[in-house]
């Protein structure tokens, strides 16, 4: 069942036996594989509801398979590494990746990322109406179908950019911080960790505003977080 399956990209057995037993332990069907070159063609065949990736792998690096993977998929990437470095994460957000932990992790953590990258968005209905469609100028964001157009052109964003971005756009001219985002989409206490919302923030500039250096519609708040503009 694709809902509940999970791929694990990882090169050491030892991990990959201890993630297969906790996500087995937690309801998921687990798909192993531990080549970094190998793994695109599995991912695009099976369509997992989650990736779990390390960064370095035989063949292709976690990074650069991550690349890959979001030219033919928006399924939430938590990278999983022994890389601990601010600037290891910084590439593995940019590059895509929702969401990052640091080897040695708590099982009971990394289940909790999971459950947070998998959980349900808000702006999802139980009800027959229909969720509504957002335009600010030639941006377009229809919650409902999952879709960002800009002048009419259909922009790829990962799973975390829409949802950040879904957020802010259907809240117009209220401020949020930093906290409160991480808080909202993420599902949890951001912990001070601010790098997060703020490359994702530069990630979706990059995709929708006309010149990402100045911004018409995420906005810098200073001191405080971001606005939406429509």
């Amino acid at each position: 069942m694709a809902g509940r399956t999970i791929m694990v990209i990882e090169d050491d057995a030892a991990i990959r036996e201890v993630l297969r037993l906790y996500l087995e332990k937690n309801g998921f069907s687990v798909i192993m594989q531990d080549r970094g070159d190998e793994a695109l063609s599995i991912v695009r065949a099976v369509q997992p509801a989650l990736i779990i990736l390390d960064v370095v792998l035989p063949g292709q690096n976690g990074f650069e398979l991550c690349k890959e993977i979001r030219k033919i998929t928006t399924v939430p990437v938590l990278f999983v590494s022994c890389k601990n470095t601010e600037q290891d994460k910084i590439t593995a957000l940019a590059v895509g990746g929702d969401d990052y932990i640091t080897k040695p992790f708590s099982p009971n953590e990394l289940i909790a990322r999971i459950n947070a990258n998998l959980r349900r968005p808000y702006y999802v209905s139980d009800d027959n109406e229909p969720t509504p469609k957002l335009a600010a100028g030639a941006l377009q964001v229809d919650l409902s179908g999952r879709t960002v157009k800009l002048n009419q052109t259909e922009i790829v964003l990962s799973k975390k950019e829409f949802e950040l971005l879904a957020f802010l756009a259907s809240r117009p001219g209220k401020t949020f911080s930093h906290e409160e985002l991480f808080r909202e989409i993420w599902g949890q206490e951001s912990l001070n960790d601010t790098r997060t919302i703020i490359v994702h923030v530069s990630n979706l500039r990059k995709k929708i505003e006309p010149d990402p250096a100045n911004p018409q519609h995420i906005i810098n708040v200073h001191g405080v977080g971001y606005k939406f503009i429509m």
